[in-house]
């Protein structure tokens, strides 16, 4: 007798509770579960079926886009009420607030303080570099030249430079170029030195940073005054150092005439006939006494 036969109404019985060969339910007890596709982390905010492919061109940033950042950065690096002693966070948030706010970008595109920051260092970086370009384009400006060629002739130069890429930044060049603070600090960036308050903590900002403009603060209401004072002080020793000059000045023209008038009196005095040079200057010492 086979000891694995199995009796006719048992096969019967384990037949019944099986489902059907094209169901397609799972059992009860099944470790199979259903699960939305994962890219990233981007599960919870991103459209379903994006690829890293469309994200990176979703996140993008447009010449728009540039332009409401700069906007952002020259408006809070200039606030000297909430610009200074604030740490880099709070200043990178604030900026990513203000491009958040505008109606000139696509608020479905979430910008992190860590993209606005990236963006800001890389934006400045190549239009300084564009800037170093048009300046010698600028020197090598022959006469008839106009603008335009200028402008054509900072692109080569650019392009030449910077391993034959080209200069595509122009929107933020043209935002920056006049920019009296950002112009300062491109300036100052080829001499600048990081210097950190004494004492500080190394997550606040460096009194300044060349480097890097987007760290950098202007200065505060003590600063200001300080600043301002220093100035009123400089002026007050200009005006005085003029007043003892001019007191001087005086001085020694009153000893000169009370000197002439000596030497017109010896020579008038005198009982001997003057020479012809005394008698020159006798009436040089009469005549300019008589004019004054």
């Amino acid at each position: 007798m086979n000891p694995f036969h199995q009796p006719p109404y048992f096969v019967d019985l384990l037949n019944s509770q099986q489902e059907p060969s094209g169901s397609s339910q799972v059992p009860i007890f099944s470790t199979q579960f259903s699960e939305a596709p994962f890219y990233g982390g981007d599960t919870l905010g991103g459209t379903p079926g994006d690829t890293s492919a469309e994200r990176k061109e979703r996140n993008k940033w447009s010449p728009t886009d540039d332009i409401v950042l700069i906007s952002a950065w020259l408006n809070t690096s200039k606030d000297p009420v909430v610009g200074n002693e604030q740490k880099s966070g709070a200043f990178w948030k604030r900026i990513v607030d203000y491009v958040a706010k505008s109606d000139k970008v696509d608020r479905s595109v979430v910008r992190e303080p860590s993209h606005c920051k990236n963006r800001w260092q890389k934006v400045n970086d190549i239009v300084q570099k564009f800037c170093g370009s048009y300046a010698a384009a600028t020197r090598e400006k022959a006469s008839g030249q106009n603008e335009d060629d200028v402008l054509k002739r900072a692109y080569e130069i650019y392009y030449n430079d910077h391993n034959k890429k080209k200069f595509t930044l122009a929107h933020a060049w043209r935002e920056l170029r006049y920019d009296q603070k950002w112009c300062d600090l491109s300036l100052a960036k080829t001499d600048a030195t990081c210097k950190k308050r004494k004492g500080e903590d190394d997550s606040y900002i460096s009194t300044f940073v060349a480097d890097d403009p987007a760290n950098t603060r202007p200065p505060g209401v003590k600063a200001a005054k300080g600043k301002g004072k220093k100035r009123v002080d400089e002026g007050k020793d200009v005006v005085e150092l003029q007043t003892i000059w001019e007191i001087k000045e005086k001085d020694n023209a009153n000893k000169l005439t009370l000197s002439n008038r000596r030497i017109l009196e010896n020579l008038i005095a005198k009982k001997d006939p003057l020479s012809p040079t005394e008698q020159a200057l006798k009436e040089k010492l009469i005549s300019d006494m008589l004019a004054n």
